[in-house]
């Protein structure tokens, strides 16, 4: 434990990767945030998923990062329909393995936006392949720039993401046309938008396992507030109450 206290919890970081520039990329908003939180970002490249496992003997916390994708619908036991947007298979493998590991150990973990909907369907859980098409609910997919607040989310009192945010509705930006549909074994959805989509979710079992639809580390330079949530991560990684 005093090791844990006296330095920085090791943060895994999983990335995205442009395909034809054969590139890993991520958003430097994480790393800042992560860093400004007093943690230390590893960052998890996703070529060879057997690493998994080595990867998280490393870590003391996981962030599991949103793109522009769609988790596969196999995975919450559905066929793919038309509306159902393009996948990463080799991603989504990695971090399925890695959050599945992460959960079984205690590791502490967020899971913002795809993250966020992985970490429901690990639990079982299932999504809306599209708002529109499966819900009739439009708006959550904004136009540029993405990090300005665009709807509040209304907060379950008495959660988590309360305890570190506050009671209060907030603002969030909105860059997403999946959510979470049906909630996994032990989720409990601790944040809606006003027309009722998921907006957050915890695992009240683990000491710190929480998911937000929204990308804070882009919006918290509007709402200084969503540090809360790194820092909270980061505290749960040095084995304190978060």
């Amino acid at each position: 434990m005093k090791e844990r206290v006296s330095r920085r919890p090791r943060i895994g970081v999983t990335l995205d990767a442009d395909e034809a520039a054969r590139r890993y990329q991520l958003s430097r908003g994480y790393v800042d945030a992560i860093l400004a939180a007093g943690g230390l970002p590893i960052l998890l490249p996703h070529g060879d998923a057997s690493v998994a496992a080595a990867y998280l003997a490393l870590l003391d916390g996981l962030v599991v990062t949103g793109g522009a994708f769609d988790i596969p619908p196999e995975l919450y036991g559905e066929e793919r329909r038309p509306a159902c947007g393009p996948q990463k298979t080799e991603r989504t493998a990695f971090e399925k393995d890695l959050l599945e590991a992460a959960l079984a150990v205690s590791l502490p973990v967020l899971g913002i936006c795809g993250g966020m909907q992985l970490l429901n369907v690990v639990r079982g859980g299932t999504l809306f392949q599209d708002l529109p098409a499966d819900a009739g609910i439009e708006g959550h997919e904004q136009p540029p720039p993405k990090d300005v607040p665009t709807h509040a989310v209304q907060v379950t009192a008495g959660s988590r993401l309360a305890r570190l945010l506050g009671p209060e509705p907030f603002r969030v930006n909105s860059t997403h046309h999946q959510a979470v549909r049906g909630s996994g074994l032990g989720v409990l959805v601790s944040g809606r938008a006003p027309d009722g989509v998921v907006e957050a979710i915890e695992l009240p079992d683990l000491a710190f396992a929480l998911g937000v639809q929204w990308h804070p580390e882009a919006v918290l330079h509007h709402d200084p507030r969503q540090a809360a949530l790194f820092a909270g991560l980061v505290e749960a990684a040095r084995g304190l109450p978060a």
